[in-house]
């Protein structure tokens, strides 16, 4: 942010800002919003979102600049990044705890998930839609699932492409939870 902007300009404008001059704020504006719209989209990749932060960063500095909390007129460049920066900051790690929060309330769910069908149930239908399965098409789920193998290593065991085992892998999944869905109907649906 600090090489298009004039550093000798900064002391001027904060004082035109701190004695109330409109102008003087509609400058710092047209010269770092641009330029922090562009350092927030870069982080979050949301152009809505940059707007959004960019304006509350600019809101920021505006009110800095006014109580006159810039320490080193010289280096209102540097000053405007680090607000940006901490805003973007601040939301993301906002956002993160929000997300978190969401999960935990989803547990509830799947407790209750687990009240209504019994383990034992489960682990039978599940058994059930293995069985249906061919048994290299088992073993690439077991190896997929269970121990983390990527394709490339299963291919490697069982002498086919990576490709074929992804194909594979895919259907199988696909063929086990049409047959848990199944299964899991009430009947008569």
């Amino acid at each position: 942010m600090g090489d298009a902007f004039d550093s000798s300009v900064g002391p001027a404008l904060l004082a035109r800002i701190a004695r109330g001059d409109a102008e003087a704020e509609t400058s710092l504006v047209q010269q770092f919003g641009p330029r922090i719209r562009a350092m927030v989209v870069a982080r979050t990749r949301n152009h809505d979102l940059a707007r959004d932060l960019a304006q509350d960063a600019l809101i920021a500095v505006l009110r800095a600049t006014r109580a006159g909390q810039v320490r080193d007129p010289e280096r209102l460049s540097a000053f405007v990044h680090g607000v940006a920066r901490n805003v973007v900051s601040n939301y993301l790690r906002g956002n993160r705890r929000r997300a978190e929060d969401q999960l935990v309330d989803d547990v509830p769910a799947v407790a209750s998930f687990e009240d209504d069908f019994g383990d034992r149930e489960r682990q039978a239908l599940l058994h059930q839609a293995l069985a249906a399965l061919s048994d290299s098409d088992r073993r690439i789920l077991e190896w997929t699932l269970v121990e983390g193998l990527k394709p490339g290593d299963i291919a490697g065991r069982l002498g086919l492409a990576a490709d074929v085992v992804r194909t594979r892998k895919s259907r199988a999944l696909k063929r086990v939870l049409a047959a848990m869905a199944g299964l899991l109907r009430p009947a008569g649906l």
